[in-house]
């Protein structure tokens, strides 16, 4: 207990330190902050960050975008030939 007799107050948190895993520089990185992992993650996808639990790294916004927009264009890709087999 404190002096006053008041007891003190005891406050939980949660600090998430991010480093991007994707080999660019400068080395992006961010912290997030909550009351548990789930509150400082929800903070970080916010915020656009793309976390990997079971590899435990992390993927900053940016390079999410470049993946994404990666992954769209193979796609779109392969659509188109598949159109132009369909054509023969």
């Amino acid at each position: 207990m404190a002096l006053d007799s008041t007891p003190l107050r005891y406050v939980g948190l949660y600090m998430l330190d991010l480093f991007c895993d994707q080999l660019h520089e400068p080395r992006v990185k961010a912290t997030f902050t909550g009351q548990t992992f789930s509150g400082a993650r929800v903070k970080a996808t916010r915020a656009g960050w793309r976390i990997h639990r079971e590899t435990k790294t992390a993927t900053c916004p940016d390079c999410t975008r470049r993946q994404k927009d990666l992954a769209r264009s193979f796609a779109q890709n392969r659509e188109m030939k598949k159109a132009r087999r369909k054509e023969r």
